[in-house]
Protein backbone atom coordinates (compact mmCIF):
# COMPACT_ATOMS: atom_id res chain seq x y z
CA UNK A 1 0.00 0.00 0.00
CA UNK A 2 2.74 2.45 0.98
CA UNK A 3 4.56 1.70 -2.27
CA UNK A 4 1.47 2.64 -4.26
CA UNK A 5 1.06 5.85 -2.27
CA UNK A 6 4.74 6.72 -2.74
CA UNK A 7 4.46 6.12 -6.47
CA UNK A 8 1.32 8.23 -6.64
CA UNK A 9 2.94 11.13 -4.76
CA UNK A 10 6.03 10.93 -6.96
CA UNK A 11 3.90 11.12 -10.10
CA UNK A 12 1.78 13.88 -8.55
CA UNK A 13 4.75 16.15 -7.79
CA UNK A 14 6.33 15.48 -11.17
CA UNK A 15 3.04 16.14 -12.94
CA UNK A 16 2.41 19.36 -11.02
CA UNK A 17 5.93 20.59 -11.72
CA UNK A 18 5.79 19.87 -15.44
CA UNK A 19 2.31 21.39 -15.63
CA UNK A 20 3.53 24.56 -13.94
CA UNK A 21 6.44 24.84 -16.34
CA UNK A 22 4.10 24.93 -19.33
CA UNK A 23 1.82 27.69 -18.10
CA UNK A 24 2.13 31.48 -18.11
CA UNK A 25 2.72 33.44 -14.91
CA UNK A 26 -0.16 35.81 -15.58
CA UNK A 27 -2.96 33.28 -14.94
CA UNK A 28 -4.11 35.12 -11.82
CA UNK A 29 -7.74 35.99 -12.40
CA UNK A 30 -10.22 33.54 -10.83
CA UNK A 31 -13.24 35.70 -11.76
CA UNK A 32 -12.08 36.38 -15.30
CA UNK A 33 -10.64 39.76 -14.32
CA UNK A 34 -13.83 41.06 -12.66
CA UNK A 35 -14.17 41.89 -8.96
CA UNK A 36 -16.10 39.47 -6.73
CA UNK A 37 -19.46 41.06 -5.94
CA UNK A 38 -20.79 38.68 -3.30
CA UNK A 39 -19.55 36.84 -0.22
CA UNK A 40 -19.60 33.50 -2.04
CA UNK A 41 -17.80 34.86 -5.10
CA UNK A 42 -15.18 36.39 -2.84
CA UNK A 43 -14.67 33.11 -0.99
CA UNK A 44 -14.40 31.05 -4.18
CA UNK A 45 -12.04 33.60 -5.69
CA UNK A 46 -9.85 33.43 -2.58
CA UNK A 47 -9.71 29.64 -2.84
CA UNK A 48 -8.96 29.73 -6.56
CA UNK A 49 -6.23 32.35 -6.71
CA UNK A 50 -3.45 30.42 -4.90
CA UNK A 51 -4.23 27.42 -7.13
CA UNK A 52 -4.58 28.96 -10.57
CA UNK A 53 -1.84 31.47 -9.77
CA UNK A 54 0.71 28.86 -10.74
CA UNK A 55 3.73 30.64 -9.29
CA UNK A 56 1.88 30.81 -5.95
CA UNK A 57 1.01 27.11 -6.11
CA UNK A 58 4.62 26.25 -6.91
CA UNK A 59 5.85 28.09 -3.82
CA UNK A 60 3.14 26.63 -1.57
CA UNK A 61 3.97 23.05 -2.57
CA UNK A 62 7.71 23.68 -2.19
CA UNK A 63 7.19 25.32 1.20
CA UNK A 64 5.18 22.26 2.25
CA UNK A 65 8.23 20.13 1.42
CA UNK A 66 10.41 22.39 3.57
CA UNK A 67 8.28 22.18 6.70
CA UNK A 68 8.35 18.37 6.60
CA UNK A 69 11.69 18.63 8.43
CA UNK A 70 10.27 20.68 11.33
CA UNK A 71 8.03 19.92 14.30
CA UNK A 72 6.59 23.45 14.26
CA UNK A 73 4.62 22.95 11.05
CA UNK A 74 1.64 24.96 12.29
CA UNK A 75 3.85 27.93 13.27
CA UNK A 76 5.59 28.01 9.89
CA UNK A 77 2.30 27.63 8.02
CA UNK A 78 0.63 30.31 10.12
CA UNK A 79 3.47 32.75 9.43
CA UNK A 80 3.08 32.38 5.69
CA UNK A 81 -0.72 32.56 5.80
CA UNK A 82 -0.79 35.56 8.14
CA UNK A 83 1.69 37.60 6.14
CA UNK A 84 0.03 36.71 2.86
CA UNK A 85 -3.16 38.23 4.26
CA UNK A 86 -1.22 41.30 5.41
CA UNK A 87 0.30 41.58 1.94
CA UNK A 88 -3.17 41.37 0.39
CA UNK A 89 -4.46 44.18 2.60
CA UNK A 90 -1.40 46.32 1.82
CA UNK A 91 -2.02 45.88 -1.89
CA UNK A 92 -5.73 46.67 -1.66
CA UNK A 93 -4.91 49.84 0.28
CA UNK A 94 -2.46 50.95 -2.42
CA UNK A 95 0.79 50.36 -0.57
CA UNK A 96 3.62 49.72 -3.01
CA UNK A 97 5.97 46.75 -2.77
CA UNK A 98 8.77 46.71 -5.36
CA UNK A 99 8.89 44.11 -8.16
CA UNK A 100 6.45 41.64 -6.60
CA UNK A 101 6.39 39.14 -9.48
CA UNK A 102 10.19 38.95 -9.65
CA UNK A 103 10.50 38.49 -5.89
CA UNK A 104 7.77 35.83 -5.96
CA UNK A 105 9.74 33.85 -8.54
CA UNK A 106 12.89 34.28 -6.43
CA UNK A 107 11.00 32.91 -3.42
CA UNK A 108 10.25 29.73 -5.40
CA UNK A 109 13.91 29.37 -6.35
CA UNK A 110 15.09 29.83 -2.74
CA UNK A 111 12.51 27.36 -1.44
CA UNK A 112 13.54 24.87 -4.12
CA UNK A 113 17.20 25.17 -3.13
CA UNK A 114 16.31 24.50 0.51
CA UNK A 115 14.53 21.29 -0.52
CA UNK A 116 17.50 20.30 -2.70
CA UNK A 117 19.76 20.57 0.37
CA UNK A 118 17.62 17.76 1.76
CA UNK A 119 18.32 18.60 5.36
CA UNK A 120 16.96 20.82 8.07
CA UNK A 121 18.27 24.39 8.02
CA UNK A 122 18.04 26.89 10.88
CA UNK A 123 14.42 27.37 11.97
CA UNK A 124 14.77 31.13 11.56
CA UNK A 125 15.40 30.82 7.82
CA UNK A 126 12.04 29.24 6.89
CA UNK A 127 10.35 31.70 9.29
CA UNK A 128 11.97 34.60 7.43
CA UNK A 129 11.11 32.99 4.10
CA UNK A 130 7.48 32.58 5.19
CA UNK A 131 7.22 36.22 6.30
CA UNK A 132 8.82 37.84 3.25
CA UNK A 133 7.32 35.45 0.71
CA UNK A 134 3.92 35.71 2.36
CA UNK A 135 3.96 39.50 1.98
CA UNK A 136 4.77 39.39 -1.73
CA UNK A 137 2.47 36.50 -2.62
CA UNK A 138 -0.32 38.22 -0.70
CA UNK A 139 0.47 41.51 -2.41
CA UNK A 140 -0.09 39.79 -5.75
CA UNK A 141 -3.41 38.41 -4.50
CA UNK A 142 -4.52 41.92 -3.62
CA UNK A 143 -3.57 43.39 -6.99
CA UNK A 144 -6.35 41.47 -8.72
CA UNK A 145 -9.11 42.67 -6.38
CA UNK A 146 -8.28 46.35 -5.81
CA UNK A 147 -11.54 48.16 -5.15
CA UNK A 148 -13.35 45.11 -3.74
CA UNK A 149 -16.18 45.73 -1.25
CA UNK A 150 -15.86 44.77 2.42
CA UNK A 151 -18.07 41.64 2.47
CA UNK A 152 -16.47 39.87 -0.51
CA UNK A 153 -13.05 41.03 0.78
CA UNK A 154 -13.55 39.23 4.09
CA UNK A 155 -14.61 36.13 2.19
CA UNK A 156 -11.66 36.48 -0.18
CA UNK A 157 -9.21 36.60 2.72
CA UNK A 158 -10.93 33.61 4.35
CA UNK A 159 -10.67 31.64 1.11
CA UNK A 160 -6.97 32.44 0.73
CA UNK A 161 -6.20 31.52 4.34
CA UNK A 162 -8.17 28.30 4.14
CA UNK A 163 -6.71 26.95 0.92
CA UNK A 164 -3.14 27.91 1.82
CA UNK A 165 -3.44 26.13 5.17
CA UNK A 166 -4.97 23.01 3.61
CA UNK A 167 -2.38 22.82 0.82
CA UNK A 168 0.66 23.36 3.05
CA UNK A 169 -0.34 21.21 6.03
CA UNK A 170 -2.06 18.59 3.88
CA UNK A 171 0.92 18.15 1.58
CA UNK A 172 3.42 18.08 4.45
CA UNK A 173 1.26 15.49 6.25
CA UNK A 174 1.19 13.22 3.20
CA UNK A 175 4.94 13.56 2.75
CA UNK A 176 5.70 13.00 6.44
CA UNK A 177 3.47 9.96 6.84
CA UNK A 178 3.34 8.20 3.48
CA UNK A 179 6.18 9.39 1.30
CA UNK A 180 9.55 7.74 1.90
CA UNK A 181 12.12 10.50 2.27
CA UNK A 182 14.65 8.03 0.84
CA UNK A 183 12.91 8.59 -2.49
CA UNK A 184 14.77 11.91 -2.69
CA UNK A 185 12.48 14.95 -2.28
CA UNK A 186 15.43 16.88 -3.72
CA UNK A 187 14.18 15.74 -7.14
CA UNK A 188 10.93 17.66 -6.57
CA UNK A 189 12.97 20.56 -5.20
CA UNK A 190 15.07 20.66 -8.35
CA UNK A 191 11.99 20.71 -10.57
CA UNK A 192 10.31 23.46 -8.54
CA UNK A 193 13.55 25.45 -8.70
CA UNK A 194 13.27 25.13 -12.46
CA UNK A 195 9.70 26.39 -12.25
CA UNK A 196 10.90 29.42 -10.29
CA UNK A 197 13.65 30.11 -12.82
CA UNK A 198 11.11 29.93 -15.64
CA UNK A 199 8.87 32.52 -13.99
CA UNK A 200 11.91 34.65 -13.12
CA UNK A 201 13.06 34.74 -16.76
CA UNK A 202 9.53 35.57 -17.94
CA UNK A 203 9.26 38.46 -15.49
CA UNK A 204 12.70 39.81 -16.39
CA UNK A 205 11.77 39.71 -20.07
CA UNK A 206 8.74 41.87 -19.32
CA UNK A 207 11.06 44.58 -17.98
CA UNK A 208 13.32 44.58 -21.02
Amino acid sequence: MFTKINNFLSIFFLGCSLFLLTLPAYAHHPMGGTLPQSFMNGFLSGIAHPIIGFDHLAFILTFALIIVYYNSKIILTSCFVLFSLIGTLLSINYFILPMPEILISISIIIAGFIVIKERKVSFYFPILLAIISGLFHGYAFGQTVTGIEQSPLIAYLAGIAGIETILILGTSYLISNYYLLSLKPRFAGAIFTGVGLTFFIENIEKLI
